[in-house]
């Protein structure tokens, strides 16, 4: 069940699993989708038929028909035969394309997905962002420490139906019954985001048990360096009714690690690029296996803006707060040298 009673309006639409959106302006009566170029999106080059389906918005639905297409328009697995009324969340293909309708929520958290998950993901960021935004179900979230297991749970629950409510977040679960309850209580139509230590004891029953009762309204968002840990402290029935969103650590992820690097420079207004350093210190970016994880990265991005900006290694370290020193291994850490630009050279 979801509790946001407000309008939830469809404005864009995106490929399932492929970055980027198309914005769907609300002013149109109709909104057609094929190879052709004539159609308001326009995909040719990938086996639509020439005018395939179309939508038309309807107060804050898309209602969707096929257009005599070739291969056909799905709807939940099953061939589209006249109409279907769709709602942030719902999928559809026009086969072989699938579509995902959006959320001015969900267009904006979609990229956080795409960043903490990652394209090669065991669980797609669409498919976490679809389960974020059409359930309600506990959900595990596991990954080492740097891996923003915290941010991704906050962008779960601000994609989700119960939106309108922060999310009630602790440090750990306290002892006595009456502060449990009195947990639950707070938990009660929003989300908990609770992190599992794995120093941490089993939870206590009565207490794990309304986390999954339904009718207590509490959506569980746990946090836990892996699955094993939240065993112990859930119990093995109850982590099999989760569903579990692992995040790969960056090790993992040597592939990304530019992008990831221009994500940050980005996020931070910076008009650098990972391309403006030497060629010798994006492969070191690329070899290094970041134990940190993201807190790591970040920091290092954040290194290299200082630096950037302020035109030497002891005005960057008094910028970040660190001698000169320390910034200086910081970097090296990595396998960064300098000069760090290619205007440098």
């Amino acid at each position: 069940m979801g509790w946001d009673a407000g309008p939830d309006p469809t404005i864009a639409l995106c490929r399932y699993d492929v970055e980027g959106h198309w914005e769907l302006r609300r002013n149109v009566a109709e909104i057609s989708i094929g190879g052709s170029s004539q159609c308001t999106l326009s995909i040719p080059g990938h086996g639509l038929s020439a005018r395939h389906c179309l939508l038309q918005p309807r107060a804050h639905k898309l209602r969707l028909y096929d257009l005599d297409s070739t291969h056909g328009t799905f709807v939940r697995g099953r061939r589209l035969e006249g109409s279907a009324d769709l709602s942030p969340g719902d999928m559809f293909t026009a086969r072989p394309i699938t579509f995902v309708c959006l959320n001015a929520e969900m267009r904006q958290h979609r990229p956080t997905l795409f960043e903490i998950l990652g394209p090669g993901a065991v669980r797609s960021p669409d498919w976490v962002m679809v389960q974020a935004a059409t359930g309600s179900g506990p959900m595990l979230l596991s990954g080492e420490a740097g891996c923003d297991l915290k941010r991704l749970a906050h962008a779960i629950h601000a994609m989700s139906l119960r939106r309108s409510q922060s999310p009630v977040e602790v440090a750990t679960v306290p002892e006595e019954r009456s502060a449990q309850v009195a947990l639950i209580q707070r938990a009660a139509r929003t989300s908990l985001i609770l992190p599992l230590s794995d120093e941490d004891a089993p939870l206590d029953p009565h207490f794990a048990a309304m986390l999954f009762d339904k009718s207590f309204g509490v959506r569980l968002l746990a946090l836990a360096s892996s699955p094993d840990v939240a065993r112990r402290a859930l119990s093995d029935a109850r982590v099999e009714l989760m569903q579990h969103v692992p995040v790969w650590p960056l090790a993992y992820r040597s592939g990304e690690i530019v992008d990831l690097i221009d994500r940050r420079f980005g996020e931070s207004a910076s008009p650098l690029r990972a391309a403006d350093l030497t060629s010798t210190n994006q492969d070191a970016l690329k070899r290094h296996d970041w134990p940190g994880n993201f807190d790591e990265l970040r920091e290092i991005a954040d290194s290299i803006i200082a630096h950037a900006m302020l035109g030497g290694l002891r005005p960057a370290a008094e910028s970040l707060g660190i001698s000169h020193h320390k910034l200086a291994r910081r970097l090296e850490r990595v396998g960064l040298q300098f000069p760090l630009f290619r205007r440098d050279e």
